[in-house]
């Protein structure tokens, strides 16, 4: 079995760069850390479906009454605008 190192060295054009870069900057994060998190973001979506996710949310909010979720979304809009 193979050993790996666990470094890469990425290619890139200097304009993404210096986007990663400034991103990094101002998320007070590496730019290490942003390719990490993409890479494994890129890994876990590979095993996502969407519509097996939107169907799951469909049947939980079909027992939910109309009304009752408008007061919910007002509600959360609300404690958004003042911050809570």
């Amino acid at each position: 079995m193979r050993n790996y190192a666990g470094s890469i060295l990425i290619r890139m054009p200097s304009e993404l760069h210096k986007d990663l870069a400034r991103e990094a900057f101002e998320s007070g994060r590496s730019i290490n850390q942003l390719c990490l998190e993409a890479i494994l973001a890129r890994r876990a979506l590979r095993r996502y479906d969407p519509w097996k996710v939107v169907e799951q949310i469909w049947q939980q909010n079909r027992r939910v009454k109309p009304k009752q979720m408008q007061a919910d979304i007002l509600k959360a809009i609300s404690e958004v605008r003042h911050g809570r």
